[in-house]
């Protein structure tokens, strides 16, 4: 309850300053990507959407968060460019609907009427939702229809699972948040890690996704829900299995890229296993997994041959 009102009274003052703030900017070019000019107006407004989604960032600090943004931005608009040399924007995609009923859900809302009035607290439409929510839409359609037949799945391995927890009466399950990073080749993985780890001891779990995640994740502090263990690799279990609520992973290393997992609640469930419904459960999962790998390594393709600007 304490956290509750604690959060309350954040997102309150965040509300106060919001328009003060507006008014007091200073209009200027800050980036310019291929053609398009971002100014400190852009910025501001992508900052009150980071914010929205997860209050937790108005605990920052003010550069770190300019930082946040400007990275957000970027990542939009490569992807939003790319997207439109095959199709335009389309708002009343009914997918839009399914994504704002999770986020209803995840800022404890109820009603999109209520998510109107939370946005608009920050200078933000549901247009400015609906378009941001389609960009995304439209680029895991764009990386579905380049690489699913590149998508390798062992049906033989998911049977194994199936077969495996088909004996159990219960299962685990864990509501996880992550951060998904990838190191440059001049990184040294330690050092990076490190940092990491004193971003989560000074800004929090949630905070630091959004600072060093790759993952659509960390524009809602990593969060990614509840998770069946069976859902998760024996790496993943194994560096899980012995961690309390809100405790953090060790680093986990998966093809190229570095996870580490909060856990910020476990429960057991009763399962009864329909095997076939089972596999296609596990499929899509493992596909999805597969999907966003490529998607990291298209978008970071992409960026190379953008030409980006900072004034």
């Amino acid at each position: 309850m304490i956290k509750l009102r604690r959060s309350i009274i954040l997102i309150c003052v965040f509300f106060s300053l919001v328009n003060y703030c507006y008014s007091k900017i200073e209009l200027k070019i800050i980036m310019k990507i291929d053609n398009e000019i971002i100014t400190s107006l852009d910025l501001e407004k992508e900052i009150n959407y980071l914010v929205a989604l997860n209050p937790k960032l108005s605990q920052i600090d003010r550069n770190e968060l300019l930082l946040i943004a400007k990275k957000s931005t970027i990542k939009e608009f490569i992807k939003k460019k790319e997207i439109q040399k095959y199709k335009e924007l389309d708002l009343t995609n009914p997918q839009i609907n399914d994504v704002l009923n999770n986020l209803i859900k995840n800022l404890n809302l109820s009603t999109e009427k209520q998510l109107k009035d939370y946005i608009r607290n920050f200078n933000l439409s549901i247009e400015d939702l609906k378009r941001k929510i389609e960009i995304e839409n439209e680029w895991k359609n764009l990386i579905y229809s380049r690489y699913i037949k590149s998508v390798k799945i062992d049906k033989d391995e998911l049977i194994k699972k199936i077969e495996k927890i088909s004996k159990e009466k219960f299962l685990k399950e864990y509501n996880l948040s992550e951060i998904v990073f990838a190191k440059k080749n001049n990184e040294n993985l330690d050092e990076l890690f490190k940092a990491i780890q004193e971003s989560i001891q000074i800004n929090g779990f949630e905070n630091t996704a959004n600072i060093y995640s790759i993952s659509n994740s960390s524009k809602v502090g990593g969060k990614i829900g509840w998770v069946r263990e069976d859902s998760l690799s024996d790496q993943i279990i194994l560096r899980l299995k012995d961690l309390k609520n809100g405790e953090y992973s060790s680093l986990i290393q998966i093809n190229n890229n570095f996870f580490v997992f909060k856990i910020n609640e476990i429960r057991k469930i009763q399962v009864e296993i329909d095997k076939k419904k089972e596999i296609n459960k596990m499929t899509i999962i493992e596909t999805s997994k597969q999907l966003d790998k490529f998607s990291n390594i298209f978008y970071n393709k992409i960026k190379l041959n953008s030409k980006i600007s900072e004034f």
